[in-house]
């Protein structure tokens, strides 16, 4: 671990995070689209981006307890309903803690650059809205195939993703002007903004409009995986 600090300098964050946002929302589109087109390939980009995160990680840090929770809320829901229900389970939860993550790294780049108003619960609340129009969506268009196992959850009517997606539209709109208010007075923080953009283009692609969930999954088990170890940060700073 010692020989990879010599070979790999971290660049400034200030200077490449916007860029880096980019460059995982691209290969997290990029493992969608292959699931859409060969879901065998999509499996091997996953494999390689873990990969590569295992050996650019110096330390992993296992949590089996905390997998407990969702396993077990799975098995009880999956033997009244069938493995589907169960799946569904699952499903809802790896969306809630993704967000979760996303919603911590933007309060986290936001300290960084000086901007604690938007840390809070209510500035970010836009972030919650896209990944819940998504869950909405996929509950009404249910029940769905993911890697040959079924997918299901409870079935909601066509109002409640119409409502769901209203609010995170006017949700993500007040967040875009009060960016733009920010850009036009010179005191835009770059770095929470890029990747707050990337978080809704992401959950919006990848549950709102792409008709495949398992392509959706997919991209997003790449962004988190892209994020973990960027790729273009350790070629760009790679020392020959």
């Amino acid at each position: 671990m010692i020989e990879k600090r010599h070979k790999f300098n971290a660049a400034p964050e200030s200077a490449g995070q916007g860029s880096a946002s980019w460059f995982a929302l691209a290969i997290a589109l990029g493992a969608g689209v292959s699931a859409l087109v060969a879901p065998a390939f999509s499996l091997l980009i996953l494999a390689a981006l873990a990969a590569h995160t295992l050996m650019r990680t110096e330390t992993i840090r296992l949590q089996p307890l905390s997998l407990a929770g969702p396993i077990f809320a799975a098995l009880i829901v999956g033997a009244f309903t069938g493995l589907a229900g169960g799946i569904g389970v699952l499903f809802a939860w790896r969306m809630f803690a993704d967000t979760r993550w996303s919603v911590s790294e933007a309060q986290r780049l936001a300290l960084a650059a000086g901007r604690p108003g938007e840390t809070s619960w209510r500035a970010l609340a836009h972030a919650w809205a896209t990944p819940l129009f998504g869950l909405t969506l996929v509950a009404y268009t249910a029940p769905h195939m993911i890697a040959g196992l079924p997918l299901d959850l409870p079935h909601v009517p066509m109002w409640v993703p119409i409502v769901a997606g209203a609010l995170a539209t006017g949700a993500v709109v007040d967040w875009a002007l009060q960016r733009a208010a920010d850009w036009r007075l010179g005191e835009l923080a770059a770095a929470p903004a890029t990747h707050l953009l990337t978080h809704h283009v992401l959950f919006i692609l990848a549950f709102g409009l792409m008709i495949d969930v398992s392509a959706g999954i997919v991209a997003l088990a790449a962004w988190r995986l892209a994020y973990a170890a960027p790729l273009r940060q350790a070629s760009l700073t790679a020392v020959p």
